[in-house]
């Protein structure tokens, strides 16, 4: 399954499937660096709203505000490199090559890819593909979540 994600000029992005909206996300900036990121469905209802406390080039902590379950997966935690969900199940993001300046990613589930983005490191505005795997579909909202708080307003820093 491929789904493609798509910046805004206000650093807001868009999930499409199929040409389907899906989600999308907004940031409010903070001059203190504690931005907000606020999540929608396609239907405009907040489904997430976190806080992330910034230094540049660095994620340092994010704070749940607010969060409604999705497929009853409950979100505990969420890093750079992983998502915590439910009863300590996590699901790890890793670069696919250290050496690669394009920003491609995997995911995986006890050890076990499930999940590839491909971007290309210098496009303005962001343009991200995801491919899950088939049998892995149930964590596809997870893994676009945990893309849309890590990306939207990326490129700000």
């Amino acid at each position: 399954m491929k789904i493609e994600l798509v910046e805004n000029k206000k650093q807001s992005l868009y999930v499409y499937e199929n040409d389907i909206l899906l989600f999308y996300s907004t940031i409010d900036f903070k001059w203190t660096k504690k931005n907000i990121i606020k999540i929608f469905d396609d239907k405009d209802d907040l489904i997430l709203e976190i806080e992330i406390l910034q230094l540049p080039f660095k994620l340092q902590k994010i704070k749940i505000l607010f969060q409604k379950t999705i497929e009853e997966k409950v979100i505990k935690d969420f890093t750079y490199d992983y998502i915590l969900f439910n009863k300590n199940e996590n699901l790890k993001r890793q670069k696919d090559d250290f050496f690669d300046l394009n920003q491609n990613y995997s995911y995986s589930l006890k050890g076990i890819k499930i999940a590839q983005t491909k971007q290309k490191m210098w496009n303005s505005p962001q343009k991200i593909s995801l491919e899950i795997n088939d049998q892995y579909l149930y964590y596809k909202n997870l893994i676009i979540i945990h893309i849309l708080v890590m990306r939207t307003g990326f490129n700000s820093d």
